[in-house]
């Protein structure tokens, strides 16, 4: 039990716990039938950690007053706090709830633990309060922190979201929530150090940490069910979001534009090959039908790639061979050499690699089987 000064001093603590716990349950109690009338039909993972944070937080209050051990203000505070710590681990819109869900079944099984643990003692018990701050607060300050460890490493791990039009909107909700915890640790700060004073101080830092406690629970409830922030105004968000859902608009439509352009240059690439036959010229390259299609390497590269799954020199051979064969077909008595320089080729080895990749036969195979087919057929 709590050690006062007076006999007056225990009453009025004992009157100002009451009117603290019945602010804590009013607002628990609003929270949660709230959120059932507006939520009804949701059985999500997120309605569920909210739900989770005020049927917890009701519990362990209405549990501390029909223990043996009396209850006061710090006992309030470790109550609250638990409720207060699962809305701050609760989850961005771009997470998924599951590690939170997890981390708050755990907190709330943790500290309905060390209230049977501790909260069943005799009433001389004087060390009830110290012991279940020592093994309830000190170890959810330590859960909370580890639990952001790991939310930070998934983060950084999933790198190419960071660079994604959204990552905006997802810096906004990651500092905000970071805000709300370095409150949740001021709070902490005060009550901890509330445990050591005596008399009116100890009343007034624990008091004043349990308001911090409700005014926070009540934002982050709020952030939880609305999406919100409530760190920056309500016009400047709509702003955010609305060059985000711009940002993907322009970005589609760029696409499509893109998809039209290079559509478009890869017709007038076949239309040239097919009329002009450049490919037929040793020295044809890249940059050649780049400035005869007014473009650049790169762009004409890409779009070649794209287009007909074949880079730029697997292209030209394509047209290369596809002509040798023509001229096999007109005179199978030209020999191999000849056939290749006069299809474009350097060399014959070039040449008999290209055609062995495009018919999946040697030229000599090739017109082995081109020679018997109309025998066959005869």
């Amino acid at each position: 039990m709590l050690s006062c000064p007076n006999h007056n001093q225990s009453n009025n603590d004992r009157k100002m716990t009451i009117f603290i716990a019945l602010l804590a349950l009013m607002e628990l109690s609003f929270f949660f039938v709230y959120d059932l009338r507006i939520s009804k039909g949701d059985r999500s993972a997120r309605y569920i950690i909210r739900l989770m944070s005020c049927l917890g937080g009701m519990t362990l209050i209405l549990s501390e007053f029909v223990l043996p051990c009396r209850t006061g203000m710090q006992e309030l505070a470790v109550d609250i706090s638990m409720s207060t710590a699962i809305l701050v681990m609760y989850p961005c819109s771009f997470e998924k709830p599951k590690a939170s869900l997890n981390a708050s079944v755990c907190l709330l099984v943790f500290c309905l633990v060390t209230l049977v643990c501790f909260g069943f003692r005799p009433a001389g018990s004087v060390d009830f309060k110290s012991q279940r701050v020592v093994f309830f607060f000190v170890p959810m300050f330590v859960f909370v922190l580890c639990y952001y460890l790991y939310i930070a490493y998934r983060r950084f791990s999933g790198i190419r979201m960071m660079f994604r039009h959204t990552a905006v909107w997802h810096n906004v909700e990651e500092h905000s929530r970071f805000l709300y915890s370095m409150a949740f640790l001021v709070a902490g700060m005060l009550f901890m150090c509330g445990i050591p004073a005596t008399g009116h101080l100890r009343s007034f830092l624990s008091t004043l940490s349990m308001f911090m406690y409700l005014g926070l629970y009540a934002l982050l409830y709020l952030r939880a069910m609305t999406g919100r922030t409530y760190v920056i105004n309500l016009e400047t968000e709509k702003r955010i979001k609305d060059i985000i859902k711009g940002n993907l608009r322009t970005s589609y439509a760029d696409k499509v534009d893109e998809d039209k352009k290079m559509s478009y240059l890869y017709k007038r690439i076949v239309m040239y090959m097919e009329e002009k036959r450049p490919y037929l010229s040793q020295t044809f390259d890249m940059s050649y039908l780049a400035d005869r299609m007014l473009t650049n390497k790169l762009y004409l590269s890409k779009t070649i790639n794209i287009l007909s799954g074949r880079n730029f020199r697997q292209f030209v051979n394509y047209y290369r061979v596809r002509r040798a064969m023509e001229l096999f077909k007109e005179d199978p008595r030209l020999k191999i050499n000849e056939v290749s320089e006069m299809s474009g080729f350097k060399t014959a080895v070039s040449f008999n690699m290209a055609f062995k990749v495009n018919t999946g036969k040697t030229p000599t195979e090739w017109l082995q089987d081109c020679v018997a087919e109309p025998q066959v057929k005869g």
